[in-house]
């Protein structure tokens, strides 16, 4: 290598490649023929003829559920440095190349982030013009605020990251998240009024510098770069082999946090009661489960106060099945454990182990929802209202998806 933007250039070649390798894993040739290309035309005309008429379920997404669309997008990705390992022995006693590779890889981030925020606006594109009469300077706003805001939340994860661990760095994220969101919210309703949508633009590259400052100048990150290029470069990889690898458990706590000392929870003997027993403190005591059981509340709490009324309910039934699912998912896991396998335990045992421990895995995150659902009625009676259907809802939906094992 001649040059650090010579290694920079090959680093990017390298990752697209993995990339496409990861791809083809999934997606050969048959799959290609018979599925993706004709998805690609059905998709093509379709978006063609959205623009030639719009079509009437286009009434039922209003701006607000465009804004929450956007806004969880803005939360997903990370800026890259492209550092690796090797760079510990060679290239880091080169300070200038490597902090022009940093600079390199944080650019080519930037134009990476941009051009998937102008396709998810591109895909858009016919409802907010068509539907929602966008000028095209109200659309070049909506696309550089979501833009610089993605870039400006990319980089206030990763100096949160570096200076704050465990539940402080989490609490920051859902206050930084759930704060954002709400002002967010107001400068899309807001969007007839140019002025509010420019200030904000502008107070948002503005902190968009001092977090780019901060960042690259920021000491000791090295190992931290290199498990997040880690991560972003076996993403697709990661997605799909998410139901083969095994994770790695690694004891955080001493002791739980939740049931700490308890005895049972479910009365009567039998293997069912016993494992319903393991899978809801297992459940309860792992920590990544219910900081995204709470980070998902959030997001669909959120979201109720930006929903018309009848869309509120169709996303509260939504959400009560795709938290069931979840629930299964990890009882299911927890029952294939090494350690359940030493013992004979028969599918009958498991079943009932499953519909005994779900409904009560799920229905503390569908309380939560239903309160603020009924809130977002602002009426006295829609909390009490919503919070006395989310028992039947929560029993109802677990007997259906627990019906088969």
């Amino acid at each position: 290598m001649n040059s650090s933007f010579q290694l920079f250039t090959r680093r990017v070649r390298s990752d697209w490649y993995f990339q496409y390798k990861a791809l083809r894993m999934a997606v050969d040739w048959i799959i290609a023929i018979y599925f993706v290309i004709p998805l690609i035309i059905v998709a093509g005309y379709q978006y063609y003829s959205w623009w030639v008429k719009q079509p009437d379920w286009f009434s039922w997404i209003t701006p607000m559920v465009v804004a929450v669309v956007f806004y969880l997008f803005t939360w997903l990705g990370t800026i890259r440095y492209f550092v690796e390992e090797g760079d510990q022995l060679f290239l880091r006693q080169n300070q200038t190349w490597f902090h022009h590779l940093m600079v390199l890889g944080y650019r080519y981030s930037l134009v990476l982030q941009g051009l998937t925020t102008l396709l998810l606006i591109l895909v858009f594109l016919p409802l907010l013009m068509q539907s929602y009469a966008y000028s095209v300077t109200q659309v070049i706003a909506f696309w550089l605020l979501t833009y610089v805001l993605k870039l400006n939340f990319g980089l206030m994860r990763q100096l949160l990251a570096l200076r704050f661990y465990g539940i402080v760095l989490w609490l920051l994220r859902i206050v930084i998240f759930a704060g954002a969101f709400f002002m967010y919210q107001f400068i899309v309703k807001e969007a007839d009024h140019a002025l509010y949508n420019w200030v904000a633009i502008l107070l948002l590259v503005v902190l968009f510098v001092f977090l780019t400052r901060a960042r690259l100048q920021e000491k000791g990150t090295f190992f931290a770069d290199i498990a997040r290029e880690r991560d972003a470069r076996m993403r697709i990889v990661s997605l799909m082999l998410i139901r083969v690898l095994e994770k790695k458990r690694k004891p955080t706590r001493k002791y739980p946090l939740f049931f700490a000392r308890s005895q049972r929870l479910f009365k009567g003997k039998g293997a069912g009661n016993g494992l319903a027993d393991l899978l809801t403190k297992s459940f309860y005591r792992s920590g990544t489960q219910w900081k995204q059981t709470l980070q998902f509340v959030v997001v669909l709490s959120g979201a109720m106060f930006a929903l018309p009324g009848a869309i509120k309910i169709i996303v509260w039934i939504i959400a009560a099945c795709l938290l069931v699912f979840w629930r299964k998912s990890f009882c299911k896991d927890e029952l294939r454990a090494p350690f359940l396998t030493l013992f004979p335990i028969q599918d009958t045992d498991k079943h009932q182990a499953l519909q005994t421990a779900i409904p009560v895995l799920v229905l503390p995150a569908i309380v939560l929802i239903s309160l603020f659902a009924g809130i977002s009625f602002f009426t006295w009676w829609g909390p009490l209202l919503m919070i006395g259907a989310a028992i039947p809802l929560a029993y109802g939906t677990s007997s259906v998806f627990t019906s088969w094992y």
